[in-house]
C-alpha cells in the first residue's frame, strides 16, 4: 500500500480501511456487521463480521480483480447490489483499481438502469444476478464491456458475464493502490430525478475527509460507537454517513438487508449494542407504536439521527417522550450530502433543520446572486471552495453552468436563515406553491396537516382549476383506524384555520393509501401534480 503524506494525495479506500488495516491495535477491530432478514422465517440470520484486515484483503482481491479486466483507468463501475458485504467490497476495489464506482438502486426499472449505463458510458456492471434485467441480458450496451454477477454456481450466466465470486477468490488480497490526486474523482451518485432526467453527480476522493465537522457535531463519534444506518448504500446518507465516515474514524458501521419491521430493529439495536441509529422520517413514524409499548429498544442508543425529509415536530415530540432521546435533523443533497445539521446536545430550533458545519460557507442568496436579509426567502447556496462539494456532473455542460454561478453553488432548494444563524428549508424551487399570488413553502402546510392526529403524512401541491387559476391541495394518508371520509377531510382541513392564513390552506383534500416516493424516501409532490385529476 502507498501511504498517502503530502496533502495534495489522498486516495478514500487507503484512508477508510487500509490505514486501520496496518495497524497492530486496529487491524482486527470490527468494521462491518452485515446482517440480513431470512425471507422464509422473517428471523435475523447469523451475522458476518468483518475486521478492518479482512476488509483490506477483499477490497485488494476485488482491486486485483478489476485489474485483470484491462479497463482503462477512470472508467465507470455501475453497482446494482442490495445492501450486503458485496458492496463495500465492489465499492472499494473499484477505487483502489483506479476505477470510478457508480451505486445505484437495486429498485431502479430497465429504462432507469439503462440510461444510467448510457449515461455514464460504463464499462461495468456489478449486480446481483436476480437483479439484472431480462432485458439487458439479452441486449447488452455496446460500452459495457464486462458484468460480474453475484450469482449461485448453478445460475445461469448470460453470454459476457462472469461469476463474481470467481473473480474475488481468484483476486490476490496483496495490492498496491496508487496514490491519487484529492481532486480526482472517487465515485459518481446519480440525483433521484425529482426535477427532470437524473443526473451525475461527480465526487472527489477528499470528499470524504470534508465530513469530519459533521461527524464530529451530529453524528458525535465516539471511541467504540456502532453505527446503524437503515438506509440502502446507493444513497449518499447512507454511503457517507453510515458507511464511510464511520470507517474514516476507526469504528464500526452495521449493514442490513430485509424489511424495517419494527421487532427487526430492535433486535439489531439490542443485540448488536448500536449507539447511533440513523434513519428517516417514516421509519421514526413506524416505529413509536411499538416503542410505545417496548421502549428498551433504544436503552444503548445515544445518537439518532434522521434525514431525507423534514421531520414532523409531533413525531420529534412523540419519540422523545417514549424514549427520551432528541432526534437531530441533517439536510443535504446528492452534490454535497449533509452540510446543514441540528448539532448534537443543542436543543433543536422548532421547524429549523439546523446550522451550517464549521467551516462550510453556506449562505441564502437572490437570483443576483446579494445575500439575503435575516428571515427572508432564497435560494440555499454553497460556496466553492467547501471540500465536501462535487467536482461537477457529467457532461451537463449547461446545468452545471447554470447552478455554478460566480463563488457559488446554487442549490434546487429555497430556504431562510434567521440572526442567530439557524436555516429553515421551505423546499424546492421549483415546487413553491402560489395561491392568490402569494408564494407559499408546502413544507409549511404539511407541518400544519401532520399534527392532526389522524395524519400519518401528508403532501401539498398545486392544481390547475382552469387556465391561470390555481387552488392549493392536499394529499394525506391517514394513521390506521381513522375512516377516509368527507367529514374526516372537513376535520382535517378545518384544523389548519388555527396555524394557517386563509391563503395558504388547501382548498381540497384527497386520501391516499401511500404518497409516491424515490428510492430515498423523498416525496415526489411532481408526480401528485402531474396525476391530479378533475376537482
Amino acid at each position: 500500500v502507498t501511504h498517502l503524506v503530502n496533502t495534495d494525495l489522498y486516495n478514500l479506500a487507503v484512508d477508510c480501511i487500509d490505514k486501520h488495516a496496518e495497524v497492530l491495535q486496529n487491524k482486527h477491530k470490527t468494521a462491518l456487521i452485515c446482517l440480513a432478514e431470512n425471507p422464509v422465517t422473517g428471523e435475523l440470520e447469523p451475522p458476518l463480521r468483518l475486521s478492518y484486515s479482512s476488509l483490506q484483503s477483499l477490497s485488494n482481491a476485488m482491486a486485483n480483480a478489476f485489474a485483470g479486466l484491462n479497463l482503462a483507468p477512470g472508467s465507470r463501475v455501475v453497482l446494482r447490489l442490495p445492501n450486503g458485504v458485496e458492496f463495500p467490497i465492489s465499492f472499494l476495489g473499484a477505487i483502489k483499481a483506479g476505477l470510478v464506482p457508480v451505486p445505484t438502486s437495486p429498485l431502479l426499472t430497465y429504462p432507469e438502469l439503462a440510461f444510467i449505463l448510457h449515461d455514464s458510458e460504463a464499462a461495468c456492471l456489478v449486480s446481483d444476478a436476480k437483479l439484472l434485467p431480462q432485458e439487458l441480458a439479452e441486449q447488452i450496451p455496446p460500452n459495457l464491456s464486462e458484468i460480474l454477477l453475484l450469482a449461485e454456481k448453478n445460475h445461469f450466466l448470460p453470454p459476457q458475464a462472469r461469476r463474481w465470486q470467481d473473480l474475488l477468490k481468484q483476486g490476490s488480497t496483496q495490492f498496491n493502490t496508487t496514490a491519487t490526486s484529492a481532486d480526482a474523482a472517487a465515485f459518481w451518485l446519480y440525483t433521484s430525478g425529482t426535477a427532470g432526467r437524473p443526473k451525475a453527480v461527480i465526487h472527489a476522493q477528499r470528499s470524504i475527509r470534508a465530513h469530519d465537522a459533521r461527524a464530529r457535531h451530529w453524528q458525535d463519534l465516539r471511541a467504540g460507537d456502532v453505527i446503524f444506518n437503515t438506509s440502502s448504500l446507493n444513497w449518499s446518507y447512507a454511503l457517507t454517513a453510515g458507511l464511510l465516515d464511520v470507517w474514516r474514524h476507526g469504528l464500526t458501521s452495521i449493514v442490513y438487508r430485509g424489511s424495517l419491521k419494527p421487532e427487526l430493529l430492535a433486535q439489531i439495536l439490542i443485540r448488536y449494542g448500536v449507539t447511533t441509529f440513523m434513519s428517516v422520517p417514516g421509519i421514526y413514524r413506524r416505529l413509536l407504536p411499538f416503542l410505545e409499548k417496548n421502549n428498551e429498544a433504544f436503552r444503548q442508543v445515544r445518537v439518532c439521527l434522521s434525514a431525507g425529509e423534514k421531520l414532523a415536530e409531533t413525531t420529534r415530540e412523540h419519540f422523545r417522550e417514549v424514549t427520551d432521546l432528541e432526534i437531530y435533523e441533517g439536510l443535504g443533497m446528492t452534490e454535497h450530502s449533509v452540510y446543514l445539521v441540528q448539532n448534537f446536545g443543542e436543543a433543536p430550533v422548532p421547524g429549523s433543520c439546523g446550522k451550517a458545519l464549521p467551516g462550510q460557507k453556506i449562505a441564502i442568496l437572490h437570483e443576483d446572486l446579494t445575500e439575503c436579509a435575516p428571515g427572508e426567502a432564497g435560494i440555499l447556496a454553497t460556496h466553492r471552495d467547501c471540500e465536501g462539494l462535487m467536482l461537477g456532473y457529467h457532461r451537463r455542460p449547461e446545468e452545471e453552468a447554470e447552478e455554478f454561478r460566480g463563488e457559488w453553488f446554487l442549490s434546487g432548494d429555497l430556504a431562510s436563515r434567521d440572526a442567530a444563524g439557524n436555516f429553515f428549508f421551505l423546499g424546492r424551487r421549483d415546487e413553491v406553491l402560489t395561491s392568490g399570488g402569494y408564494r407559499i413553502s408546502p413544507l409549511e402546510i404539511e407541518a400544519a396537516l401532520n399534527r392532526h392526529p389522524a395524519v400519518e403524512e401528508s403532501a401539498a401541491v398545486n392544481v390547475e382549476l382552469e387556465a391561470g387559476k390555481t387552488i392549493v391541495q392536499a394529499y394525506v394518508v391517514l394513521q390506521a383506524g381513522y375512516p377516509a371520509t368527507q367529514g374526516m377531510a372537513q376535520e382535517i382541513l378545518q384544523s389548519l384555520e388555527t396555524s394557517l392564513a386563509a391563503y395558504k390552506r388547501p382548498r381540497s383534500l384527497v386520501f391516499l393509501k401511500s404518497l409516491p416516493k424515490t428510492s430515498n424516501g423523498k416525496i415526489q409532490r411532481g408526480e401528485l401534480k402531474k396525476n391530479a385529476g378533475p376537482l
